[in-house]
């Protein structure tokens, strides 16, 4: 997170690193006092509750390393552009697993934590108006085919992409949740045919 301090980055990065390891309800407040080697007056300095590590989970991985960019800039296919961005944040989801991931749902149906709510003058917006920029360019040049205003595409994206992470949780992860977001994304914004690289959905439908 760009604003935290060390401190209380180790103690964000040592509790997502129990609850991978172990359940988001059987790891304490003590494990991670351990973990990241503090005391529970200094744990309760920055967070008040175990449950204030995951009111912005999502919002870790939306910092662009400078490999990243240079990735980025590095292809003129916008398609592509657009898709590192992606990657990253499923590539994080990945990383952190189903369980992790369904205990930040229920916290949020319980009391809105703004997981899902980006503000102004976040990292989250940043990622977002980067996203809008290409989209815009992807629509001028043809490769994106869609012919939804960029801002909207963005949005319908975000929506999209959360309510497949549902989905692939009530799965129990069952699904390659990465090829089947790029079979959406490819879909959503019309991608032009010569970029696609997912041309069939990889979870088959009933109906």
């Amino acid at each position: 997170m760009r604003n935290e301090n060390e401190t209380k980055k180790r103690i964000r990065e040592s509790a997502l690193k129990l609850f991978e390891e172990k359940s988001f309800e059987d790891v304490t407040i003590v494990d991670i006092c351990k973990a990241s080697g503090i005391t529970k007056h200094t744990f309760y300095y920055y967070f008040k509750s175990k449950d204030e590590l995951l009111e912005k989970f999502y919002k870790i991985p939306c910092r662009l390393s400078m490999e990243e960019v240079g990735n980025i800039m590095s292809t003129d296919l916008y398609v592509e552009q657009l898709w590192i961005i992606n990657k990253k944040f499923l590539d994080f989801v990945k990383e952190q697993g189903v369980e992790i991931l369904k205990q930040i749902m229920i916290k949020n149906l319980g009391n809105d934590k703004g997981t899902f709510s980006p503000d102004e003058d976040d990292d989250i917006m940043e990622i977002l108006r980067l996203q809008k920029n290409i989209i815009e360019k992807g629509q001028a040049c043809g490769q994106f085919e869609s012919k939804i205003n960029s801002r909207d595409l963005t949005k319908l994206f975000h929506q999209l992409l959360h309510s497949t992470l549902f989905t692939w949780i009530m799965k129990n992860g069952e699904f390659d949740i990465e090829e089947f977001i790029r079979y959406e994304y490819e879909v959503l914004f019309q991608v032009e045919s010569k970029y696609r690289k997912v041309n069939e959905s990889p979870v088959k439908d009933k109906w």
